[in-house]
């Protein structure tokens, strides 16, 4: 039964992609795309952690093994997830395109080269199943047959073409050295400096190192939506993959080398942000800020290299920062084609809300995938070189910055101009596997101890990470945008957009205290007058009432009879006779 279930991750895309081929069955091929990865994710996901399921075919290559490890296992795991939402996505995206079959089956070839390679476990096939997945991403890349789509194809496929025959020649020595195709005898062996370094330019091409990355930007730039998501989020990953299946990492010391590729992740993590900062095409920022994550990698690459005593803490720092940037990197490029497939304004902005939660995980916001795979790796570190590791610290904390511009860069850029999106394509229908993957990226590290088993305990012990890195990445992404936006316009018209809000307070604060003016000025003259005129009602009503009173008085005074006097006889007093009283 493990034996079948390896064979059917294989089997089932392999199947899928004749099936394309024919126009009878090409509509039930495309609903079944999304399914392709489904038997990869189930292995990874039945399989124990610990344990390794072999599958041997004597007969075919040069004798073929494939099975899982602890390490093989999870990198299957984060990948399928990835191509099954390439997968949906492809499925809408492509539903009227002319050229859709073509680009399904290179689509299902390089999945099934991508996968393949995780499950090889000898040279020959690794190397058959490397060598599909770079040469069928061509189709991929050149799929919209423009100017730009056929430059980025040409320059893709020549990087290629010697990245193979640089794999090829290190695959070739280092087996002949060991005396083995399989390889676990090829990492337990001690090979030469010049196998090494070969090995290291194969895979350094894939992985986009500087120098090596020049095709890395413009074929995810060119290529559609779907195919960019995996070309960044998953094939990239198969660089690093090829190193940990094939390099005596924890072995051998390599003096030379070490430093080498620890210096050119140094310089990786940088470059790509002054050039990414330059495009103008949001999915080649994307791109290179892929290429300044892998430049995270090759630290950690190098660094075990230089000390082999430092490499089991090193490895799950690495398998981790893999899953996390294959899941954000998806979701990033699916959420191109999310805000770019929304019908008006109001659905755009909300896609793009949501593209910053990833844009953040990346970036390394305190508490997320990010920030806890650097912390874990610069802790893996301090068991290495004592002489590189401030070095690799600053640079790892830094890096923060970079990518936290590279993020608002192309943010800015998605939400100045949506990006051509084919018009049939329903909005949910890429909305649904972005957000799937967005919260993929922001649940990693709550699933990986349960994913990963032992392999998650140093991500429990890791600190959360600083938060200044993504403060002063937004500070300097909001003051750059300012400068430019006062070149653009100019210092005078810009000083008054600056001062135009302060400008209307005054005048809104003047008109205010002028209307309050004016209210007291018409009280100091209503008052008055309202205080005359109710005094002169109360006098008038005074004297009325006092008129009456006189008047009433008056009346009775005049209506009373008068008194006769009787003059005063001798010895009589005066008398007054009782008249009409």
């Amino acid at each position: 039964m493990t034996g079948l279930s390896l064979a059917l991750v294989l089997i089932l895309p392999g199947l899928l992609t004749v099936a394309l081929a024919s126009p009878a069955l090409r509509a039930a091929a495309w609903r079944l795309v999304p399914l392709a990865p489904m038997p990869a994710l189930a292995l990874a996901l039945m399989t124990a952690p610990d344990s390794a399921p072999v599958l041997r075919s004597d007969w075919l290559i040069l004798g073929t093994e494939l099975g899982l490890d602890s390490v093989s296992r999870l990198f299957l795991a984060f990948t399928a997830v990835l191509w099954i939402a390439a997968g949906s996505a492809a499925r809408h995206w492509m539903r009227d395109d002319p050229r859709a079959a073509a680009f399904g089956i290179c689509f299902l070839m390089a999945m099934t080269g991508n996968l393949g390679l995780i499950l090889a476990r000898d040279a020959a096939s690794f190397y058959a199943f490397f060598a599909l997945m770079s040469f069928s991403s061509y189709g991929l890349v050149l799929h919209e047959r423009s100017d730009k789509a056929r430059s980025a194809a040409r320059l893709y496929i020549g990087f290629v073409i010697a990245g193979e025959l640089a794999l090829f020649a290190g695959l070739a020595l280092t087996a002949a050295q060991a005396g083995s195709l399989l390889l676990s005898d090829l990492r337990a062996s001690a090979p030469d400096g010049l196998a090494a370094l070969l090995l290291l330019a194969g895979f350094g091409v894939k992985l986009g190192l500087v120098p090596l990355h020049f095709w890395l930007p413009p074929a995810h730039g060119a290529a559609p939506v779907p195919a960019s998501a995996v070309l960044s989020g998953a094939m990239i990953k198969a660089g690093l993959f090829g190193m940990i299946a094939t390099l005596p990492l924890g072995v051998t010391a390599f003096d030379d080398l070490g430093p080498l590729v620890m210096s050119a992740g140094l310089v990786t993590i940088f470059a790509a942000l002054l050039l990414g900062v330059q495009q103008t095409n949001p999915k080649a920022v994307l791109g290179y800020s892929s290429v300044s994550q892998m430049g995270i990698i090759a630290l950690g690459l190098g660094a075990g290299l230089l000390a082999p005593e430092a490499w089991p803490a090193i490895l799950p720092a690495l398998v981790f920062l893999a899953a996390h940037h294959a899941l954000a990197k998806g979701a990033l490029f699916l959420g191109v084609g999310a805000v770019a497939a929304q019908p008006d304004g109001r659905g755009r902005w909300l896609m793009l809300v949501a593209l910053a939660l990833p844009a953040l995980v990346l970036a390394g916001l305190p508490a997320t995938s990010g920030a806890l795979g650097k912390e874990t790796l610069k802790t893996a570190l301090a068991a290495g070189s004592a002489v590189w590791l401030p070095w690799l610290v600053v640079a790892l904390t830094l890096s923060g910055i970079a990518t936290t511009l590279l993020m608002a860069r192309h943010l800015f850029l998605l939400a100045r101009q949506s990006p051509p999106a084919p018009q049939a394509v329903a909005p949910e229908a890429i909305a649904l596997p972005f957000l799937g993957l967005a919260l993929g990226a922001v649940m990693l590290p709550a699933l990986w101890p349960w994913l990963a088993g032992s392999a998650g305990a140093p991500l429990a012990q890791a600190g959360t990470g600083p938060l200044w890195p993504v403060a002063a990445g937004l500070a300097i992404a909001l003051g750059a945008g300012l400068d430019a936006h006062a070149r653009r316009i100019g210092p005078a018209v810009f000083a008054a957009q600056l001062l135009a809000p302060f400008r209307a307070a005054r005048a809104r604060l003047t008109r205010v205290v002028a209307v309050r003016q004016r209210a007291l000025r018409r009280l100091s003259v209503q008052v008055p007058r309202q205080i005359a005129a109710r005094t002169l009602e109360w006098r008038l009503a005074q004297t009325a009432i006092l008129v009456l009173i006189a008047l009433v008085m008056a009346l009775h005074l005049a209506s009373e009879p008068r008194a006769s006097v009787i003059p005063d006889s001798p010895g009589t007093s005066g008398a007054v006779t009782e008249g009409n009283l």
